[in-house]
């Protein structure tokens, strides 16, 4: 059987690799990339179980990748889960629109990302 990919949206090195590593610690496969301009392209190709998506990005506008991918209807029922690096509404507000069904912060997003992945799994 096939493991489930994530497909993980990142440039900076923490807690990045260390996202990559739980996913492979709860039997994903993973997929990393650091444009956002190629996540349509790739969602497309790879159809991963979940995006994960840091907001943090200076190449891309990470949001615009999102709702980009969102928008796709082939690909508008992947889950979205983004962090960033604190609790904005505003920025919540433009996560939601963008697609993300789950924003955390850089330090909620490893410790409880189980519980994320579930929550974002669930089927509406």
């Amino acid at each position: 059987m096939t493991k489930p990919l994530a497909l993980l949206l990142h440039e900076k090195l923490m807690p990045g690799s260390q996202l990559a590593s739980r996913f492979d610690q709860l039997d994903y496969r993973v997929l990393t990339l650091s444009d956002p301009a190629q996540l349509t392209e790739v969602a497309r190709r790879e159809m991963p179980m979940i995006v994960v998506a840091d907001l943090a990005h200076r190449r891309g506008d990470v949001l615009a990748a999102l709702a980009s991918m969102h928008s796709d209807e082939a690909l508008a029922h992947i889950p979205i889960l983004a962090y960033a690096g604190r609790e904005d509404e505003k920025q919540r507000e433009a996560a939601l629109k963008a697609g993300v069904r789950i924003l955390a912060t850089d330090a909620t997003v490893l410790p409880h990302l189980p519980q994320f992945l579930e929550a974002a799994l669930l089927v509406e």
